[in-house]
This record gives structure tokens, C-alpha cells and sequence, in this order.
């Protein structure tokens, strides 16, 4: 039933640009970002995919595929705010057609189209595209990244045609239709070494005994600053780009508690501003 609503979005997609009769034009790219999670094995995980660098005067089509490791089950693909344009509603009875996903066995296949050409309904902002949802493999291996990387559907550009499908992103207006390229970011889901974190939360639970802290030095660049409270905020907030080392994290919890969490933080900024005046209590 999927296939059938997104090869009728295809087709209706392809009806607007013969009707109008127009030509079609490269133009640049828009990045597609596939997010990143950690899940341990067998549980569940969701990651978001972001379109960013998104023409002002929108996008009227968005065909493309994420490749997905055989680790991973995706079990739902749900459209994030950035596609929720009223093109549904506007479509009436072809709204059903307007955003639709399958999965072919190696890759999630994602196609929005309207053939609205009043450019209110298309997607014109920078956001969350979709977000895919599933299950890691209760067979995975700890410490391994399971990878979701965008492609081209693979399928073929039109019945009997020997030539693939390639990403798909385009405008379509009574004054030409604009093709945008696809800059992938690939992603993934990353299965926690378990044995590796239980060593690490065993150094940092040993608190005030543990010899080997440098409390508050958590980039171990030498002495506490500003830095180092900026670095730990964005580790605590599951940014992607902070990077803790294994002695950071020791340094790291002030709070002596065993967890690395914003009270820690809060720690660190206090004895910047001096209100606390040894971090090792």
C-alpha cells in the first residue's frame, strides 16, 4: 500500500511538471543531515534527519533513501514539523499522497511531493524532516556504530528503465522546476561498551579517594575555566561534537556522586566565580 501511494505521488509529481511545461535546472545542494543515538542491544533508538540550507522559495518534491545497517530494525518513519505545510489538507483527495515511506529490505525509501504550485504548502525552512524510529538487534556487538546513510532510491527512474533513481530534491513553478542536489551527512546508532562504562562510572564513583582527578578540568587542557563548564554542558546535553575523555570524565564530577550530570556543571561555574573555592570537597 505504500509503494502504491508513493509511485502515485511520483507519477502526480511528474503530471505537474509535463502540464506546465517547463524545463528543468541544476541548481545547489541542500544538506540532509542523518542524526545519531545510542542504544543498547535490543533496545528501542530514534534518530532525527534534518534538511538545512533549504531554498527560501521552498521545495515542492523530496525523494531520497537511507541505507541502514542490518543491526537496525526501523519500525516508523514520521514527518518532523519542517513537512507539516497544510499540503495534506490542501490536496483533498490526493493528501494521502503527499508524504509516504517503505522500506525495500536494505533502505528506508522517503518521498514528499504535492503538486500544489502555490509555494505556502511546500517546504521552505531549515529542520527536522523526518524522524525514523526502530529497534537495535538483540545480536549487536557492544562498542559498534550500526550506520543510516542517505542514497538514491534504489529503483528505476521509470518502469522498464535500466537507469536508477538518484536523490530528488526540486522545485517545481510555472516558471521552470529547479533541481537541488543532496549533501548527505551520515549517521547512525552507536551499541554502548558496556564493560568500558562500567570502568569508567567505577573511577568516577570512587569520588574524593580517587587520587588520579584533576577536579574541574574537564577539556585536560590544565587549570578550570569557563571552557571546561562549556565543554561539560554540551556533553550533558548529548552533543555530538563535545568530546570527553575518559580522564575528563573523572575530572568532571565534582559533585563526587558517581554521574556526570548538570549539577556538575553548576559546580564548575561556582568555583569560577569563586563562590566555591575547592572543587575536591
Amino acid at each position: 500500500m505504500k509503494k502504491t501511494k508513493i509511485i502515485s505521488g511520483l507519477m502526480a509529481m511528474a503530471m505537474t511538471v509535463m502540464s506546465l511545461g517547463i524545463s528543468a535546472s541544476a541548481a545547489d545542494s541542500v544538506a540532509v543531515k542523518i542524526g545519531t543515538a545510542e542504544a543498547k542491544a535490543g533496545a528501542d533508538f530514534s534518530v532525527d534527519v534534518s534538511l538545512s540550507s533549504v531554498p527560501s522559495s521552498g521545495l515542492s518534491s523530496i525523494d531520497f533513501a537511507i541505507n541502514y545497517d542490518s543491526g537496525l530494525k526501523i519500525s516508523d518513519v514520521s514527518l518532523g514539523t519542517i513537512g507539516d505545510t497544510g499540503a495534506k489538507a490542501a490536496e483533498g483527495d490526493l493528501g494521502d499522497t503527499v508524504f509516504n515511506w517503505y522500506d525495500n529490505g536494505k533502505q528506508i525509501v522517503i518521498v514528499w511531493s504535492t503538486g500544489l504550485t502555490d509555494s505556502k504548502y511546500w517546504v521552505a525552512k531549515d529542520g527536522v524532516f523526518v524522524t525514523l524510529k526502530g529497534k537495535v538487534d538483540s545480536s549487536a556487538k557492544a562498542g559498534t556504530t550500526l550506520k543510516l546513510e542517505g542514497a538514491g532510491a534504489n529503483r528505476n527512474v521509470y518502469p522498464d528503465s535500466s537507469t536508477k533513481a538518484s536523490t530528488y530534491l526540486s522545485a517545481v513553478g510555472t516558471s521552470g522546476t529547479t533541481n537541488y542536489e543532496a549533501a548527505f551527512t551520515a549517521g547512525g546508532v552507536t551499541v554502548p561498551d558496556e564493560t568500558t562504562q562500567s570502568t569508567e562510572e567505577s573511577k568516577s564513583t570512587s569520588g574524593k579517594e580517587n587520587n588520579d582527578a584533576d577536579w574541574g578540568n574537564v577539556n585536560c587542557k590544565g587549570g578550570v575555566d569557563v571552557s571546561d563548564a562549556v565543554l561539560l554542558a554540551r556533553f550533558v546535553a548529548e552533543d555530538a561534537g563535545a568530546d570527553v575523555s575518559a580522564q575528563g570524565k573523572i575530572n568532571a564530577d565534582v559533585t563526587h556522586d558517581g554521574e556526570i550530570t548538570g549539577d556538575d556543571t553548576v559546580q564548575i561555574l561556582k568555583y569560577i566565580a569563586k563562590i566555591v573555592t575547592d572543587l575536591s570537597k
